[in-house]
């Protein structure tokens, strides 16, 4: 096995102890903000085509701030976690002596920053996500001259799914019903349970009743696998956050042997899918203190979304 191949599979055990629970209070949050919608106030805005203003009424900052909290607090605390696990990595684990010279203060400058720009960064974009999914939702309701109570109650449903998921949620029930089963069988995430092929012999009440269960399992397995790409993105940014500062502090606290420095290698987790614009870093090396050519100081720090890389850092001697 390759130092590469070793040092991704102690990433990918770490974080898989993370990601869980940075998952799970991604749906809590969500369930937070789900119920601290407004359905009749928003209703009063949609019925005057007022988006913008329906927007900022259900989904303002305070408000999401507050129903984030069980989310940034996971966040917070996968950053030190992601600290800790990376320590072992650390010459001589972080000790000078036998003395644990590397430690996790949420006080110290430089991890307040780095816990700021973490979560500026990851809210901005979750943020974001949930307005655009809201304002898809809603104008698609005005489009098809629904009733303004009905959209705003339905907006609860909607939270958690992404724009593009919102799309795949009506197109399984225009699909449905209209008796395209077999384009409706066909896409991910479905239950197989159902049998769609016997919609058909129910009566008409039946058979709206049945679909619309249909639909209510395939939005939740979507809001479950949306908070799961999320939180994956998340927990690999705050591995990462951790990961860094672990270094920094050993750097700064003289846990490096005399005579040597840290570098970082851009390393990309062999995988299908890859971001195009990472590619060419592959395997570039560069002084811990400066940023890679393309100014990241760490892989992914300017947004990218659902990235799989990581700096590999190493000791190295200095020229005599």
């Amino acid at each position: 096995m390759t130092p590469a191949e070793r040092f991704w599979q102690r990433v990918r055990r770490r974080t898989a102890t993370l990601q869980p629970e940075v998952a799970a209070s991604l749906l809590r949050a969500f369930a937070i903000l789900r119920e601290s919608l407004p359905p009749r106030d928003l209703a009063s805005l949609i019925a005057r085509g007022d988006v913008e203003g329906a927007i900022r009424l259900a989904l303002n900052d305070a408000i999401l701030d507050r129903a984030f909290i069980p989310f940034r607090t996971e966040l917070r605390r996968t950053v030190e976690q992601g600290f800790r696990y990376t320590l072992a990595d650390v010459p001589k684990a972080g000790k000078i002596d036998g003395v644990l010279a590397v430690t996790f203060n949420y006080l110290a400058p430089n991890v307040v920053t780095a816990v700021r720009a973490l979560d500026t960064r990851v809210m901005t974009a979750l943020k974001d996500d949930v307005r655009e999914t809201v304002r898809a939702f809603i104008e698609n309701g005005l489009r098809d001259g629904r009733a303004s109570l009905s959209v705003a109650r339905e907006i609860r449903d909607m939270i958690g799914l992404g724009e593009t998921q919102l799309g795949y949620v009506a197109n399984l029930r225009a699909e449905l019903e209209t008796g395209k089963y077999a384009d409706a069988a066909r896409r991910a995430l479905i239950d197989r349970r159902f049998n769609l092929a016997k919609l058909d012999a129910l009566s008409p009440a039946e058979r709206a009743a049945r679909i619309d269960t249909i639909i209510e399992a395939y939005r939740k397995a979507w809001i479950t696998q949306n908070a799961a790409t999320i939180s994956h993105t998340a927990t690999m940014d705050a591995y990462r956050a951790g990961q860094h500062l672990s270094w920094k502090e050993a750097q700064a606290n003289g846990v490096i042997p005399e005579g040597f420095r840290l570098m970082k290698t851009w390393e990309q987790i062999d995988r299908p899918t890859k971001r195009d614009e990472h590619i060419p870093m592959q395997g570039e090396t560069v002084p811990f203190d400066e940023p890679y050519s393309n100014g990241s100081m760490i892989p992914g720090d300017q947004g990218e979304y659902n990235c799989a890389c990581l700096s590999r850092v190493f000791v190295s001697r200095t020229a005599a």
